[in-house]
């Protein structure tokens, strides 16, 4: 039984897993820096790192199976910066609290898939947006896979010129310079294949600044990373972590830091994830009819990633997104949930076998997450330049995408505005449903300028 409909997709098992492994590789980062991120709020980092990989894994099969889509599930780096940032500084939010509201947040998304707000929102969206947020992810991922090189970083939400490291340059040039040779020749696996020497050429720089410093021997290195390491016991420090109940509801401040954090989760993750998911799907190349992208499989990935956030709350970590570098996975030929189900088996064994993927440096996958970001920025090039104001308007949206990475902001907003150039430059009559953009504006503009 071809449960994945692989004949459909003109794909194969093997052609799946190269992709799944490509995709895990390309996010694996998120092991390191998420509990690095939650445990300068207080947090364990043992135990965030094993809910981390919990949820990744599990919410990522489980996306496999339900969906049958290409896309990869885990904690996202924005959102996690959201998490911290909420719970630091004067009016910090107790930790507990905020996994209470990431437990919250998750249980409103799967309500507004159930009761249609997704639909209502989806009908708004046309291709030609679709493509503007397409781009912007693309951007997005290009600008950060080249500040993992140190060429550039991120300073008060902007990027800026960073500073030059050799080794991390020099291997990202390699490994990309290989990516786009085989893919001149039509090679399979060119994605997979450059990630893979980035990692091995990672590994030997690791082995020679210790070997400098310490003597250490190959097969000591070696044994090291490869160990069979882990104590499950650590994320207990973290798992089942919410606060009492009666302490939230009867204390006004805490209750009122509660709501809004439910608010922020809610609204940042739901249209993040409607943008990520929306490009994802519409890279897949498959024939699949454009009316299953809104009323069937995207619907379905987004009832994951509100379950996601359920399990995060729970598990004790923050909360649980679909990721833009599943667009590696895709272009490396994913197609089917074979992809995801890779990716999440790998995320899995990180529980047993953490040094080995915690080893690998950040700047591995900055050679996928270059080529796949410049492949989806280029695309734009298809759109119509004889509609100016649009135009304009989707550089701008792409370029604000690119520099912040906020793919929820940017569907909120920019879908919003853009709704308002067709009704006055085109005399288009607006969707039926395009108040729920303002009703959601007006609410997130409360929360960030009044609470």
């Amino acid at each position: 039984m071809d449960y994945f409909n692989l004949k459909f997709h003109n794909t194969t098992i093997k052609n799946e897993i190269f992709a799944g492994i490509a995709m895990f590789m390309a996010m694996s980062y998120i092991l390191v820096v998420n509990p690095t991120v939650m445990s300068s709020i207080g947090m364990d980092y043992n135990g965030v790192f094993l809910a981390t990989v919990c949820v990744s894994g599990f919410t990522t099969i489980v996306s496999a199976f339900y969906t049958k889509l290409p896309i990869a599930l885990a904690p996202g780096l924005g959102l996690a910066g959201i998490f911290a940032g909420l719970a630091s500084g004067p009016e910090a939010v107790k930790w507990q609290v905020l996994l209470l509201a990431t437990y919250t947040a998750g249980i409103l998304i799967c309500a507004f898939v159930k009761f249609s707000v997704y639909d209502k929102i989806m009908e708004i969206i046309d291709d030609d947006f679709r493509g503007m947020v397409m781009s912007g992810i693309g951007l997005a991922l290009f600008l950060y896979g080249i500040s993992t090189t140190g060429l550039i970083k991120k300073q008060n939400g902007i990027y800026i010129l960073g500073s030059i490291d050799v080794v991390p340059v020099v291997i990202t040039v390699i490994s990309l310079f290989l990516i786009y040779i085989m893919k001149r020749y039509n090679k399979k696996g060119f994605v997979l294949t450059g990630l893979l020497v980035a990692y091995v050429l990672s590994i030997c720089v690791s082995y020679y600044t210790a070997y400098q410093q310490t003597g250490i021997s190959v097969n000591q290195y070696l044994g090291e990373i490869f160990s069979f390491s882990y104590n499950a016991t650590d994320i207990t420090k973290v798992m089942f972590s919410f606060p009492d109940i009666c302490e939230v509801i009867y204390d006004k401040k805490t209750f009122l830091q509660f709501i809004h954090a439910i608010f922020v989760f809610t609204m940042g993750h739901f249209f993040d994830a409607i943008g990520t998911n929306m490009s994802a799907f519409d890279a897949i190349n498959s024939d699949i009819d454009p009316r299953m992208r809104e009323t069937v499989s995207l619907k379905r990935v987004i009832t994951v990633d509100g379950v996601g956030n359920v399990v995060s709350g729970i598990m004790g970590t923050s909360t649980v997104t679909s990721y833009g570098e599943s667009l590696v996975g895709i272009v490396s030929g994913g197609k089917t949930g074979i992809t995801a189900l890779t990716t999440g088996c790998l995320f899995l064994l990180c529980f047993f076998f953490s040094p080995l993927f915690t080893s690998m440096a950040t700047y591995v996958a900055a050679p996928a997450l270059i080529y796949v970001g410049l492949e989806l920025v280029l695309r734009f090039r298809a759109y119509d330049r004889k509609k100016v104001a649009f135009f304009i308007y989707g550089l701008c949206l792409i370029a604000y995408v690119g520099m912040t990475f906020n793919i929820g902001n940017a569907v909120l907003y920019g879908l919003l505005i853009y709704t308002v150039m067709k009704i006055i430059i085109e005399k288009k009559k607006p969707v039926s449903h395009w108040w729920l953009m303002l009703i959601f504006a007006a609410i997130n503009l409360v929360l960030n300028f009044v609470v």
